[in-house]
């Protein structure tokens, strides 16, 4: 506990002095990229089963970039999802080996600067279709459930990323609460702000803001997008903000993600400076990002 504790007042100390701290870029889209399977529903851990040395290489090339948020292969581990596959009894063990992962990659990689951990929890359901987001028991039970893994695993805070509904988001929170665990909130919102369940950011700040999340940001749109809605967040938050968006290519309902040929990371970091002149602290890559990205936007930003 001390050595979290302590991270923590780091962390909080640098985003006092506004630091830019640079997060991580995709996972899901990067193991794909190296030829390991991303079927759904399990995504990205679908690897935790089958390549999970890959993972950690992922983690220490983003590590290496320069990286100083590192955010664990959780998106899809919850009992939820592992049960759609059959296995429902392996997403505590998947949730601990992603969160040992990271750990091993900094031990490996030995970076000359502080990485904290951030553990992914992401909407139970599909991150575009809000119509499908559970019933508030189901909410408060699996993020439960999903948080309390990630605390054993030994992140530094928990990050609630693409978030699509207001409702699933405060059920999350609660859970972290509960745990006395640091939290971060990452929305997934078009361009005039509103999340794709409606709800606009104005409202969603207002009901989050007062349970004093580390950061609050805009991840998995394309960067001209985050650069719109993160305009909006600027006006109605007080809190250090984050911006991370795709890269290239699209959304895939069989793999998960469709690469494209089109080169997209001379315009990511223009847009990446973009985030950081409207005052974002934390600056990575969503889809279709890879280690390249994150360490131009290292050597351009910080």
């Amino acid at each position: 506990m001390d050595t979290f504790m302590s991270k923590y007042r780091s962390l909080q100390n640098r985003l006092r002095q506004h630091e830019i701290l640079i997060m991580d870029g995709a996972m899901g889209t990067e193991i794909l990229h190296r030829g390991v399977s991303t079927t759904l529903p399990l995504w990205s851990a679908e690897a935790l089963l089958t390549h999970p040395e890959t993972v950690q290489h992922i983690h220490e090339d983003y590590i290496e970039a320069g990286a100083h948020i590192i955010i664990t292969d959780t998106f899809r581990t919850t009992r939820r999802a592992f049960a759609k596959q059959g296995i429902a009894d392996k997403a505590h063990e998947a949730t601990i080996l992603a969160c040992r992962l990271v750990q091993q990659a900094i031990a490996h990689a030995q970076p000359d600067h502080e990485v904290y951990i951030a553990g992914s929890m992401a909407p139970l359901e599909d991150c575009y279709s809000p119509e499908l987001t559970p019933s508030n028991q189901e909410l408060l039970q699996e993020h439960a459930m999903y948080a309390q893994d990630l605390k054993a695993g030994g992140v530094d805070f928990l990050l609630l990323e693409t978030m699509i509904t207001l409702r699933e988001t405060l059920a999350a929170i609660q859970d972290a609460r509960q745990l006395d665990l640091p939290f971060a909130v990452s929305f997934c919102t078009d361009e005039q702000g509103t999340l794709l369940g409606g709800e606009s950011l104005r409202e969603v700040v207002k009901a989050v803001e007062k349970y004093d999340p580390l950061f609050l940001g805009i991840n998995c749109v394309a960067p001209s997008t985050a650069t719109k809605a993160l305009r909006i967040l600027k006006n109605v938050t007080h809190k250090p903000m984050s911006a991370y968006a795709q890269g290239a290519g699209a959304p895939d309902d069989a793999q998960g993600w469709q690469f494209t040929e089109e080169n997209t990371l001379d315009n990511y970091v223009i847009y990446a400076k973009q985030w950081r002149d409207e005052g974002a602290l934390f600056i990575g890559g969503c889809c279709g990002t890879n280690p390249a990205y994150i360490e131009r936007l290292h050597r351009e930003l910080v």
